[in-house]
């Protein structure tokens, strides 16, 4: 599943996360997803947004 979950746009995994973190859906799904899958999918949203923020963080001059 990592390597779905890094194919994923930041918004898709935070939908994903969302939806799957403390959630009854679980108990209705045959393939639920692992607390270890959970886990995995937040660091990777945690290192998406880490590196988008970055990336944002570089390409920003103020100047006076």
């Amino acid at each position: 599943m990592e390597k779905w979950f890094k194919t994923l746009s930041i918004k898709e995994l935070s939908t994903w996360v969302k939806n799957f973190d403390n959630s009854s859906l679980n108990q209705f799904l045959d393939n639920q997803p692992t607390d270890e899958d959970i886990n995995i999918a937040k660091k990777i949203l945690k290192n998406k947004r880490s590196y988008l923020k970055a990336q944002i963080n570089k390409d920003t001059y103020i100047s006076f």
